[in-house]
């Protein structure tokens, strides 16, 4: 496979996955009340997870996050965009399951505040 096969199948995938991401976060802020979707045109959801708050602008088709001030868009880093959609992906299931079980002892706010560290955040 070709450098400029490769490319075009990291950013196919990298696309997917911020789709994916993008309606999973819609699917929590609504179910958990816990983010915000802003009512305008771009269709943008907030949702913070232990330090780290994730912004998906649906229209301008862009993930950004902000941990500890430090703003980082992951419009070309697929690795971390990877690690972002499978924590968040993770804590659903944990909610999905918490309330399936009927354990109301767990709540939503403890499964989303919990911290989990991003190395070399930026640095691609």
């Amino acid at each position: 496979m070709s450098n400029e096969q490769e490319l075009e199948k990291k950013y196919r995938e990298l696309d997917s996955i911020k789709w994916e991401l993008h309606d999973l976060l819609k699917k929590l802020v609504i179910k958990t009340n816990i983010g915000e979707i802003y009512d305008d045109y771009t269709d943008t959801v907030e949702l913070s997870i232990g330090d780290i708050t994730i912004y998906s602008c649906a229209y301008y088709h862009q993930i950004d996050i902000n941990q500890g001030g430090n703003e980082i868009n992951l419009d070309h880093d697929l690795e971390t965009t990877k690690i972002i959609y499978q924590e968040v992906k993770k804590r659903y299931e944990q909610l999905q399951k918490t309330k399936e079980f009927g354990r109301s002892q767990i709540k939503t706010e403890d499964i989303f505040n919990k911290s989990f560290s991003l190395e070399n955040l930026g640095e691609k």
